[in-house]
């Protein structure tokens, strides 16, 4: 059964179908969250990006759950996906080790290059002696969630879950969709996640996490060029999303169309039937986007 949900994007908090007000952005939102909801924990801010949007659902959910809490446990268990890993610390890490003349590993950002450690710091911070898991997924992927928090209730001493996604990038592009749930009075529930989820959406109109903000989708589509086009040197902020991807802009050509004829399908499931649909759609990553908004089915 479905206790509470908090649902947090970089410019958005809900927390059982209720917006929390804030003025910040980004990782100094959730600055502000802990200092407005938390502000006992001090450690919160050696945190990376992807530790702190954790803890803050994690706070937040319990807060409204109202047990008691701090108290050892074994009949909770906490677990996480994303598809981003540790990036934001791995990449801080990378920068104190990159330069042979100037190699000086930061114990400080090593700690946090295993996403994992986000199940840890809640772990310890409410005295959870149950599972605790993080899994990292090609993408966000319902039914593979839902299956590995049936099989977290499957330990007899699996009473209830604090699990869900919690996804990071970098300080203004993450989201986390997280829940508490406990366990149902019979197994198997492999779709009880989904169920839920949708349940809850349902009840709250809140916006589906695949559905990302046009700037979350259009950061997130830029990463996706790069990648399958291997434009190692480049950086998102290098890519003007209302420049032409052909010709004078990016410079792509036809076997690059053909790689974006495919990321198109494995990422959101459109197939282009016609190649040449491309024309058309691949004019800029913002035309990309909006194609991609209306038409995905993932």
């Amino acid at each position: 059964m479905l206790k509470q949900l908090v649902h947090i994007t970089p410019n958005l908090v809900v927390v059982n179908g209720k917006e929390l007000v804030h003025q910040e952005t980004g990782a100094a939102m959730l600055t502000e969250l802990y200092r407005a909801y938390v502000g006992d924990y001090p450690k919160f801010f050696k945190m990376d990006t992807l530790s702190k949007l954790g803890f803050m659902a994690s706070e937040l959910l319990l807060q409204v759950e109202g047990a008691e809490r701090f108290i050892p446990r074994e009949d909770r268990a906490v677990v996480f996906f994303n598809r981003s890993a540790s990036l934001e610390a791995d990449t801080a890490y990378q920068v104190t080790i990159q330069d042979p003349a100037n190699f000086f590993p930061s114990p400080a950002a090593f700690v946090y290059t295993l996403p994992n450690i986000v199940t840890g710091e809640i772990a310890i911070r409410n005295k959870y002696f149950g599972e605790t898991s993080f899994i990292v997924l090609e993408k966000y992927d319902e039914p593979i969630m839902a299956r590995q928090l049936q099989n977290a209730f499957l330990d007899p001493m699996t009473k209830s879950i604090l699990g869900g996604w919690v996804d990071c990038i970098d300080e203004e592009h993450f989201e986390a969709k997280v829940i508490i749930m406990e366990k149902p009075s019979e197994l198997p529930h492999a779709i009880l996640f989904q169920e839920t989820i949708q349940r809850f959406n349902n009840k709250f109109n809140i916006q589906q996490l695949n559905n990302n903000t046009m700037d979350e989708l259009i950061y997130t589509l830029k990463q996706q060029i790069i990648e399958a086009l291997n434009l190692e040197d480049m950086k998102p902020e290098d890519i003007d999303e209302n420049a032409t991807l052909f010709g004078e802009g990016l410079g792509l050509d036809s076997i690059d169309a053909l790689e974006l004829i495919v990321l198109m399908e494995k990422n959101y499931g459109i197939k282009l039937q016609d190649p040449n649909q491309g024309k058309e759609i691949f004019k800029s990553v913002a035309v990309m986007a909006d194609y991609i908004a209306k038409n995905r089915t993932k």
